[in-house]
């Protein structure tokens, strides 16, 4: 095989896989759904198997995953505690919802009052039509935004202008 070959042959490989990067970044590809950890952990609550969540089954789901995180049981979770407890159920701590976002007060102490009003406030965030049970549709987002944004051109100098 000559050279010339071969450089056609890695010529084309390369302009093949460069249009296929652009390919998973056309806005035309279909818009990808996404269940957030929060979401996940919500679906668990659903204890009648009923593919909803009432409030009700929040509520016992929140006092149970209170319950879970407070490993010494003094009716606070201190940062290690959430930390823990984020890893175990919402699948790492990098992914939210955050402990800043339960402890508003920012005193490295979350209350069982500071847990369930952030849970409660999730809860209502999901509930899109408000009438107090979660459906499977009402937790998966549809996140257009997650594509990768589309590389931002510079402009260009033209042909003999100075820059």
């Amino acid at each position: 095989m000559s050279f010339r070959t071969i450089g056609f042959v890695a010529g084309a490989a390369l302009a093949l896989t460069a249009c296929g990067g652009r390919a998973a970044q056309d806005s035309t590809a279909p818009i990808r759904a996404l269940l957030s950890a929060d979401a996940l952990m919500l679906v668990s609550f659903d204890a009648n198997a009923d593919l909803s969540v009432s409030r009700d089954e929040a509520e016992a789901g929140f006092a149970r995953e209170f319950t879970r995180a407070d490993a010494d049981n003094n009716g606070a979770l201190s940062p290690i505690e959430f930390s823990n407890w984020s890893n175990l159920v919402l699948g790492g701590s990098q992914i939210g919802p955050y402990r800043l976002d339960f402890d508003r007060n920012v005193d490295n102490v979350i209350t069982r009052e500071e847990f369930d009003t952030e849970m409660r406030a999730r809860f209502s965030q999901y509930d899109g039509d408000e009438n107090g049970v979660l459906s499977r549709t009402e937790f998966v987002r549809l996140v257009g935004q997650a594509r990768p944004p589309a590389p931002r051109r510079e402009p260009t100098p033209q042909m003999g202008q100075r820059r």
